[in-house]
């Protein structure tokens, strides 16, 4: 057990724990403290622990738990919900148990976007204050907070170094408020107070609080999701389930300056979100101070966002049918006839629906836009339909006059003039034809699709604009080309498919299938070596189903990860070799036996044991027995 450890001051950076330890203990160097307490020769104190299991077993059991210690004394709090899953195994590991490099302190953002100071600060009003009720001096986490620039508590500048001899706190850490030249940093003269100025910080700092309060729970996939919830909430969704970035970002950096939080935020906002998925994609946190900013914008604070239950969904265009005729001479006019409507995706800005009645012909289209949702635009007609044109021939024929056609067909005389001269010349509107082309075929009817399908255009002339098309975008995919040119490629699938089969790029539809048997087989028998082999180096650390994964060939792992689904054999057969509780107190005995002979700890019973190492007293009657025996073995 380790003699002398310090007690815990509210909000101590983890680094002045380390460091108060190593002024009780007398060590000559850091590295003999990091020894001592981290079995690990290091002249650094870090802002994250390495091999905190090894102090966790050397101090009492109801001394501090490992999720107290990381909430309560680093950073931890903040930085885990934006971690993403699949990393938080290595960078538990890298706290723990001082395996692998996750290189966890990097997370914490880089040059610009950095959420701690390089140089140790202290506020000297708090200094004076913990040397009165509690002795000695510490190193408070949020005053290292790269946002603040002054103590949020009382409003002084924080200071870096001694005012009188000019020496740098980050050689040293401060436990006294007297410095080594003899001042007393206590008494330094603050100046004003600069409450006026710091209210943007003590509002982000509350923010800051708001997300520790949570963070326990809170996981990288919770925030995305919220994320992506308040944002279609907010008007920012578009149909297509893209965000609208450009009004995004405005609005974003409008918030920033309106509220003075632009100068806390030194990366580049639109850099952040270049994509639709923008912030949280991705192996590696950015700047958590922009995570907190984004929520604020979002929801107003922190906690407004987490709490937000909100659903949000995109109503379906035009409704799910039936939808009225409105053609008057129709002989089930203003009734449900309608039952299919085609959409077309007009690249997010807006969705055109397409109507046809299957009685009459008539046909129309209309528009429809997030943002109008709740409004009945006016519809555009496409053509009055066979039954209509049949109608106005024999009205004509009869020698009624236009006006008279009108009365009867509930149009306007000028409308009937034009559609008499279309009889004559067909409109050259290419768009009502491919509107046409897509409807009635859509809706396996042809009731207008011979007539205008020849005025869309002639079979060698499409075949000249597809030839254009592949020759202008080398390398285009079938679907890129489908989706950029949807009515064109689709009438030419139909009607001239022997030859588009010949000129367009391979079908991905013909690439070889993956045989999931053969590699469920084969990742069995990867995940048998992976898991002997850890078991015959005899590793310090449990054996779990990510530690056999690490030693598996990396595409072995991410099929797993990705398709867990489609290799039952090999998911049970991991399951299996995963280390339970007992069987890794039982292979970790020698290793604890070990340890306590090094420090010259009796080991005559399993009651030792306990006394030695906080996890060993979780262990069962059974287990108990079993280790026992053990014990006798090995004694």
């Amino acid at each position: 057990m380790i003699a002398q450890f310090p007690i815990l001051y509210p909000d101590e950076d983890f680094r002045s724990i380390v460091y108060r330890y190593h002024v009780l203990s007398g060590n000559k160097n850091l590295s003999d403290t990091n020894i001592d307490l981290f079995n690990r020769k290091s002249y650094k104190n870090t802002v994250f622990p390495r091999n905190l299991s090894y102090l966790i077993d050397r101090v009492p059991s109801n001394f501090i738990s490992v999720e107290r210690l990381l909430h309560n004394h680093t950073y931890f709090c903040w930085l885990k919900p934006f971690v993403p899953t699949e990393r938080f195994a290595s960078i538990m590991d890298e706290i723990m148990f001082n395996k692998g490099e996750s290189n966890i302190a990097s997370l914490l953002g880089k040059e610009r976007g950095r959420l701690l100071v390089e140089d140790y600060r202290y506020c000297p009003v708090c200094i004076a204050n913990d040397n009165k009720s509690y002795g000695e001096v510490y190193l408070h986490r949020k005053h290292q907070l790269s946002l603040l620039k002054c103590c949020p508590e009382h409003g002084y500048e924080l200071l870096t170094h001694c005012p009188n001899c000019g020496e740098k706190f980050e050689s040293r850490l401060v436990t006294s408020s007297i410095c080594m030249c003899g001042f007393d940093i206590s008494e330094t003269d603050i100046g004003e107070q600069y409450f006026d100025n710091i209210k943007p910080e003590q509002e982000i700092l509350q923010n800051f609080e708001q997300l520790a309060k949570y963070s326990k729970e809170l996981h990288l996939e919770d925030i995305l999701f919220k994320m992506k919830n308040i944002l279609g909430l907010k008007g920012y969704m578009k149909y297509s389930g893209r965000i609208d970035r450009k009004r995004l970002i405005e609005d974003f950096k409008n918030y920033l300056v309106d509220n003075n939080y632009n100068q806390f935020l030194d990366v580049n906002v639109n850099s952040q979100m270049k994509t639709d998925a923008f912030i949280l994609i991705g192996n590696q946190v950015k700047s958590i101070i922009f995570y907190v900013l984004f929520m604020m914008f979002l929801s107003g604070s922190v906690e407004e966002f987490l709490i937000d239950n909100s659903a949000f969904s995109i109503p379906i265009p035009f409704g799910n049918g039936p939808w009225n005729c409105p053609n008057s001479v129709c002989p089930v006019f203003n009734q449900p006839i309608i039952r299919k409507c085609i959409r077309v995706d007009h690249q997010g800005k807006y969705i055109s629906g397409l109507f046809g009645c299957p009685s009459c012909g008539f046909s129309f289209a209309k528009r429809w836009k997030l943002k109008d949702q709740g409004k009945e635009r006016p519809y555009a007609v496409l053509t009055m339909g066979h039954l209509w044109n049949s109608i106005l021939i024999d009205l004509h024929s009869s020698g009624l006059s236009n006006t008279q056609i009108a009365k009867y067909l509930h149009s306007s005389p000028g409308q009937i003039k034009v559609a008499l001269s279309r009889m004559q010349e067909p409109r050259s509107d290419k768009r009502i034809f491919q509107a046409l082309n897509i409807l009635w075929s859509s809706l396996n009817l042809n009731c207008e699709v011979a007539s205008t399908s020849e005025a869309a255009g002639q079979p060698n002339e499409n075949r000249a604009r597809i030839i254009e098309l592949l020759r202008k975008n080398v390398g285009i995919t079938r679907t890129e080309l489908a989706r950029k040119h949807s009515h064109l490629y689709h009438k030419m699938l139909r009607e001239d498919r022997e030859w588009m089969e010949q000129v367009l790029p391979t079908s991905k539809k013909n690439k070889v299938r993956i045989d999931w048997e053969r590699l469920d087989n084969q990742y069995s028998n990867d995940v048998v070596v992976a898991a002997d082999e850890l078991y015959r180096r005899n590793p310090s650390e449990q054996i779990k189903k990510y530690t056999i994964l690490a030693h598996a060939p990396k595409t072995t792992k991410e099929h797993i990860e990705n398709a867990p689904e489609k290799l039952p054999k090999t998911i049970e057969l991991l399951k299996s070799r995963v280390e339970t509780d007992e069987q890794y107190l039982l292979r970790h005995l020698p290793v604890i036996i070990s340890q306590m002979k090094k420090y010259n700890k009796k080991v005559t019973s399993l009651e030792n044991i306990k006394t030695f190492s906080p996890m060993y007293r979780k262990s069962t009657e059974e287990l108990d027995e079993q280790l026992t025996n053990q014990l006798n073995d090995l004694l």
